[in-house]
């Protein structure tokens, strides 16, 4: 049985591929975006499909709880895609921190190409630790 758990989690982790990313701000540090089934410069997804996503970041200062916001953009209107508060999120400045989260693409962005922001930031503060952007089509 434990062979079985080692292999699924092996399996999933490979799928999920690094996509290419662009800085929209923040005061932290972020290294890497990455998007089950999805890699290089444009994510590409099916409507109604969760794609489980996830990005690694250092914050640049102690936070008691992190928000997180993903937001896509569509002729020029922002679609809230997630805004929530993260379960047990307590930071410290200068240690590396995966965040995790789902993203399901709706059927009304079907065949278009449109920017995705994900921004982290300190609940209590407000500051912005980390906005990142990729670039996803929806099928």
């Amino acid at each position: 049985m434990k062979i079985f758990m080692i292999l699924a989690v092996c399996i999933a982790v490979a799928s999920a591929g690094v996509v290419d990313h662009t800085r929209c701000g923040g005061v932290g540090t972020f290294l890497e975006m990455r998007i089950q089934n999805c890699e290089g410069a444009i994510a590409y997804m099916n409507p109604g499909t969760p794609y489980p996503s996830e990005g690694d970041l250092i914050p640049s200062s102690a936070a008691p709880a992190l928000r997180l916001k993903v937001t896509a953009t569509y002729l020029g209107f922002p679609i809230s895609i997630i805004d929530t508060v993260l379960d047990n999120s307590s930071v410290q400045p200068g240690n590396l921190y995966t965040i995790r989260f789902t993203i399901t693409p709706s059927d009304g962005l079907k065949g278009n190409t449109v920017p995705v922001d994900a921004e982290i930031s300190n609940e209590a503060s407000g500051i912005i630790e980390i906005c990142v952007r990729v670039q996803a089509h929806i099928n």
